[in-house]
């Protein structure tokens, strides 16, 4: 995989592959870096503070395809893959207990692999899955009642990602999103997630933006 000469920065949240609508522009944050940008990634596998020491593998799965800067592909379930940085859990006299991980690899589906520095930037709740449809509700789409709520798939111009449609609207995830959003008592603070529970515990499906300065 060639990545010779190429100092640029890539919005990695983009509008889709298909469109080549990446964003390029001169390259900033980690020196030597050939590109930088947000990855909204969703983790498989629940971590818990408690349970984790300093080292432990930590692996989430890219939730958009999006393309770097040399022009490879990289594909929806691609893995970022780091380690725990810092776990602790509240015991008596501590005030909080935290999580931090650090990515350091991006594993391209059916492709090759990028050395990385990445630090987590924003945590969302796990993404609404809409109801089963159920015998005897209606739905616009049914040919019954248009009173009940008709859930869809829209796309957000700006952002790029499929962003399921409902009667309370999840909280957008963009390039520039930071913080913790709808998770009680859990806060983030440059890369370190901290909760004044026994411990962090973040459970499958919690989406994240991850910051990355890819260096080749």
């Amino acid at each position: 995989m060639n990545r010779t000469g190429i100092l640029v920065v890539v919005a990695l949240l983009v509008a889709s592959v298909s469109s080549g609508e990446d964003s390029l522009a001169a390259p900033q944050g980690v020196p030597g870096a050939i590109a930088h940008g947000a990855v909204p990634v969703k983790i498989k596998k629940a971590l818990d503070s408690s349970n984790l020491k300093e080292g432990d593998p930590v692996e989430v799965e890219t939730t958009g395809a999006f393309k770097l800067p040399d022009g490879i592909i990289v594909p929806k379930g691609s893995k970022l893959t780091g380690h725990v940085a810092r776990a602790t859990a509240r015991s008596k006299g501590d005030a909080e207990s935290q999580l931090s991980i650090a990515f350091d690899k991006l594993n391209v589906a059916k492709g090759g692999q990028y050395s990385l520095e990445g630090k987590v930037q924003a945590v969302f709740q796990p993404k609404e899955e809409p109801e089963p449809m159920m015998a005897g509700k209606a739905t616009a789409n049914a040919g019954g009642s248009t009173t009940g709520v008709d859930v869809g798939t829209v796309t957000d111009a700006e952002v790029g990602s499929n962003v399921e449609s409902s009667a309370k609207p999840e909280p957008d995830m963009t390039p520039q999103s930071s913080g913790v959003h709808g998770i009680g008592n859990l806060r983030l603070d440059n890369g370190v997630l901290s909760s004044k529970r026994k411990s962090v515990k973040l459970s499958g499906g919690v989406r994240m933006i991850v910051r990355v300065d890819i260096l080749g």
